[in-house]
C-alpha cells in the first residue's frame, strides 16, 4: 500500500475522532486533573490538549479554512467548560483561556505562512480587495453590460 496524501488525510481523520473521543472522556469524566499527577497545572494541560486537537483538525480538515477551524476550536473549548459545569466538576475561565492559547499555538504558524504567500502574490492588495477576489468567498459580479449605459458585448447601436 502506497502512501498518498488522500490516505494520509484518512489516517489523520481517523487520529482526530480518537482524540476528539479522548478529549471528551478527559473532560468530562469523573476523574479529578489532581488524580492524574501530570507535574504542570490544569490550565497547561488544556493548551496542550487543544493544540494537539487543533493540528489534528487541520490535518483531518485540508479543504477547510484554518481559521474557521480554529474558531470552532475555541467555541468547542467554551463548549467543553460548560459541559464540564453540567456534570458536577469545576467550570473555570482560566481552562478558557488555556484552550485559547492551545488553539492560537496551533493556527499562529498556519496563518504566519498565510502572510508570506499573500505578500509574495499580492504584495500592495488590501485585505478587503482580497476578500472581494477569494473563490471560496462568492460575491455577486457586476459585468460591464449590467452597468447602466453600457451595451451588451457584440450589438451595434441602433443608428
Amino acid at each position: 500500500m502506497r502512501l498518498t496524501p488522500h490516505r494520509l488525510t484518512h489516517a489523520c481523520r481517523f487520529g482526530a475522532v480518537l482524540a476528539a473521543a479522548a478529549a471528551v472522556v478527559a473532560l468530562t469524566g469523573p476523574f479529578r486533573y489532581g488524580d492524574l499527577g501530570l507535574p504542570f497545572p490544569d490550565t497547561v494541560a488544556h493548551a496542550l490538549l487543544f493544540y494537539g486537537l487543533t493540528l489534528a483538525a487541520t490535518a483531518a480538515l485540508p479543504r477547510s479554512r484554518a481559521a474557521d477551524i480554529a474558531l470552532a476550536m475555541v467555541a468547542l473549548g467554551a463548549a467543553s467548560e460548560v459541559a464540564q459545569a453540567l456534570v458536577g466538576r469545576e467550570m473555570s475561565l482560566h481552562d478558557v483561556m488555556g484552550d485559547s492559547v492551545g488553539v492560537l499555538a496551533a493556527y499562529a504558524p498556519v496563518a504566519a505562512g498565510r502572510l508570506r504567500e499573500l505578500t509574495r502574490t499580492h504584495p500592495h492588495t488590501t485585505f478587503a480587495e482580497l476578500r472581494r477576489i477569494d473563490r471560496r468567498n462568492p460575491q455577486p459580479r457586476v459585468t460591464p453590460a449590467a452597468l447602466p449605459g453600457r451595451r451588451p458585448p457584440g450589438r451595434r447601436q441602433a443608428p
